[in-house]
């Protein structure tokens, strides 16, 4: 029973590292994407806005956002999400395809900036959805199996020698016949 957890863990640890290597790095990035402007960009500087009034409509800077002609950027059907920033007084209009941002400025719906959010790109290496639904799925939670076995075999591995020699010293050194 002793071999066949170590071969099991070998195979199931080395097969399962593939995944946890993309998984920690794609962790890394994330847990610190605000750190990196090629992962997200950064929020550009709009106009200050004094009461809610002054605020344009989320058509509006969407209208802004689509006029810059990328053809991530067409529509409302293109769109992911549009987000709003009231302390940096920013829209953000983000696209479902290409990662594509806009930045669209709060007072007078000028754009401020257009550049691409790796920070999705990277979210969804992560959670294996990149790989399509199969992967998110099904591999994902087979990931997280394997980790439950190579943690439980791991900490078997680890106990088994030191009970053998505990059982051992107890029972004494076996007599010769």
């Amino acid at each position: 029973m002793y071999r066949f957890s170590r071969q099991m863990h070998r195979w199931v640890g080395i097969t399962a590292a593939l995944f946890l290597l993309l998984i920690s790095v794609t962790g890394f990035l994330l847990a610190n994407k605000g750190r990196f402007a090629w992962m997200r960009p950064p929020e550009a500087n709009a106009e200050k806005v004094s009461a809610p009034v002054e605020i344009v409509s989320v058509a509006r800077a969407s209208e802004a956002a689509f006029a810059l002609g990328h053809p991530e950027l067409r529509s409302m059907k293109d769109v992911d999400r549009v987000d709003y920033r009231p302390k940096s007084n920013i829209f953000k209009v983000i696209s479902k395809e290409g990662y594509r941002e806009v930045q669209v400025d709060g007072k007078t719906a000028k754009v401020l900036s257009s550049s691409f959010r790796n920070d999705q790109l990277t979210e969804k290496l992560h959670d294996l959805s990149f790989f399509g639904d199969i992967a998110h799925g099904v591999i994902l939670s087979l990931v997280a199996l394997a980790l439950l076995a190579l943690a439980s075999s791991g900490i078997g591995l680890f106990f088994t020698p030191i009970w053998r020699r505990i059982v051992f010293k107890r029972r004494g050194p076996t007599p010769k016949a």
